[in-house]
């Protein structure tokens, strides 16, 4: 949100200061992409030294790869944004407002299913009612971010006009990419799940 925020602050150029501040978001969230991939790694190598069912070190692994995926999309989500304020597209700044406000809110959305999908593995184990519950919640903001997604992808197309190639291209795919943040994370709900029932937790 940071990054959206300081892109959107600056003249047609992208003002110094809030340029600086993009590169400095975008390299923490390098960093931690960086270190998730090297968590992940460590934890496949845990499973495969492990005594667990095929089954359950499969799902361990596929949870493993959705947290990283999720890195790896807040990462890709970032470095667009950072080409986009270093290279203004030539867009309609009625509707870059617009939709910079819908990407802040979808984005908000996805932090609020982090937060709960964070709580879930805090007590995934040991109470299986919550877990349940925050499995749902996670759900049901996936769903709510859908909504704001359709919006936003009805707004682009409708838009075309006003657009070059470039711009159109860069709207529907940053659009996308933080939609799939929330995919990804729902997708991550479930398995804890699916492995919280295996175990008989």
């Amino acid at each position: 949100m940071k990054i959206l925020s300081s892109s959107g602050n600056g003249t047609s150029n992208g003002s110094h200061s809030g340029l600086h501040d993009i590169e400095i978001c975008t390299e923490r969230i390098n960093v931690l992409e960086k270190m998730g991939d090297k968590i992940t790694q460590s934890f496949e190598e845990m499973l495969g030294r492990g005594s667990i069912t095929a089954s359950i070190e499969y799902d361990f692994g596929r949870l493993a790869d959705n947290v990283d995926s999720i890195l790896d999309r807040a990462h890709g989500l970032s470095r667009q944004l950072r080409r986009v304020t270093r290279r203004p597209l030539r867009e309609a700044k009625e509707f870059d407002t617009a939709n910079r406000k819908e990407m802040i809110h979808l984005i908000q959305i996805g932090l609020t299913q982090l937060r709960a999908f964070r709580k879930l593995l805090e007590i995934a184990g040991t109470d299986r009612t919550q877990a349940i519950e925050l499995a749902r919640e996670i759900e049901q903001l996936e769903e709510q971010g859908d909504d704001v997604k359709d919006a936003m992808l009805d707004e682009i197309y409708g838009s075309w006009e006003k657009l070059d190639y470039a711009s159109f291209h860069n709207y529907l795919e940053t659009t996308i990419e933080a939609d799939d943040i929330l995919d990804l994370c729902e997708d991550a709900s479930d398995l804890v799940i699916a492995v919280m029932k295996a175990l008989g937790a």
